[in-house]
């Protein structure tokens, strides 16, 4: 009986070292030895293109926005729903127009209580002044105590000062009121209107913008790296495509604070007046920088998948991946290359 066991157990044993020969390929004929290729080897592409040397006019175009330098957010000084609306968006407007009326009642309320209250203390001050008068005249004749004279005296400067509080409290109820009323701050075109009839307008918000058609300008962040070749005055050419507008400028304004999430500065330029023009507009400036010589490549032979670009390069008969870093597009159909290539390396363009 032990004998059987151990037969057993020595045959479990053999039969387990057999199937771990199996697994690891001791039954399996093997692999000739050789290299392998490479992962990112490949075979030679049909077609390729050389690294090129291109001498650039040094003419950098960068996009922007139209802007005007002259805009006015109107906003409501008081507290009430729009009554009246007069103007829309793209209205062209009169300094003093009125763009819209805010319901007033309040105000006009308080506006004729204070009238009645400057009524009353006019009324007071001339029964003040007469009485002072009086009292003046008897005092002189030593005819009143100087106390009951004194007294006189400080009731009438006490009228005074009342009525002119009373005064200043009706102006101030005058000016309130005649902020019910919106008015055009200059000669412009309505932008754009965030309010309608019924809406309840509060101090400091804005109710519609209004812009000088004379003051537009193309507002564009450039690299901070053209900064030496942007000055006030540098010439500059402006296109608006969608107003089918391209016009010669140069920059007004050089705003000097860089932007420390794009590091770019932002140049403004003056536009003329055309069809078309309004703020908003998507817009191009370009300029002129120093001649330069770059590496180019065609744009297909560039393959950006999210922030990544690669090259395929041809090395030992194979295409080889590679990283670069692109620049500006010339040509129409060349691209530059800032980094990862030299000049006469070829790429795979298929």
């Amino acid at each position: 009986m032990k004998k059987k066991k151990i037969l057993t157990a020595v045959i479990c044993l053999v039969g387990l070292i057999l199937a771990l020969i199996w697994v690891q390929g001791g039954f399996h004929s093997k692999v000739p030895g050789g290299n392998t290729p490479s992962p990112e080897g490949g075979s030679t592409p049909a077609r390729t293109a050389a690294a090129e040397t291109l001498r650039t006019t040094g003419e950098v175009t960068v996009s922007g926005s139209v802007a005007s330098r002259e805009t006015a957010r109107v906003a409501s000084r008081v507290l009430g729903y729009v009554v009246e609306l007069n103007v829309d968006a793209g209205a062209h407007v009169k300094k003093g127009q009125t763009l819209l009326r805010i319901d007033a009642k309040e105000l006009a309320e308080k506006e004729a209580q204070a009238k009645a209250t400057l009524e009353s203390a006019k009324a007071d001050l001339v029964k003040a002044r007469n009485d002072f008068e009086r009292y003046k005249v008897l005092y002189e004749k030593e005819s009143v105590a100087k106390k009951d004279y004194d007294d006189m005296l400080a009731r009438f400067e006490t009228a005074q000062a009342a009525e002119q509080r009373a005064a200043a409290a009706l102006d101030e109820a005058k000016t309130m009121l005649s902020y019910g009323v919106v008015t055009a701050p200059f000669d412009g075109i309505v932008s754009d209107r965030s309010v309608n009839v019924g809406d309840l307008a509060t101090p400091g918000r804005p109710l519609m913008s209004v812009y000088m058609p004379g003051t537009l300008e193309l507002v564009a962040p450039v690299g901070e790296q053209y900064a030496p070749y942007l000055n006030v005055g540098t010439a500059v050419t402006v296109a608006i495509p969608s107003a089918n507008v391209k016009q010669e400028s140069s920059i007004r304004e050089v705003v000097p604070q860089r932007d420390e999430r794009t590091r770019t500065i932002t140049v403004k330029a003056p536009l003329a007046q055309a069809l078309g023009l309004g703020p908003g507009l998507y817009g191009t400036l370009t300029f002129q920088t120093r001649a330069s010589e770059v590496i180019v490549v065609p744009k297909s032979a560039v393959l950006v998948v999210g922030q990544l670009e690669t090259v395929r390069v041809l090395e030992n008969g194979a295409a080889r991946i590679r990283n670069v870093k692109t620049g500006r597009t010339l040509g129409g159909d060349k691209v530059e290359i800032l980094s990862g290539l030299n000049a006469g390396e070829r790429v795979a363009v298929d």
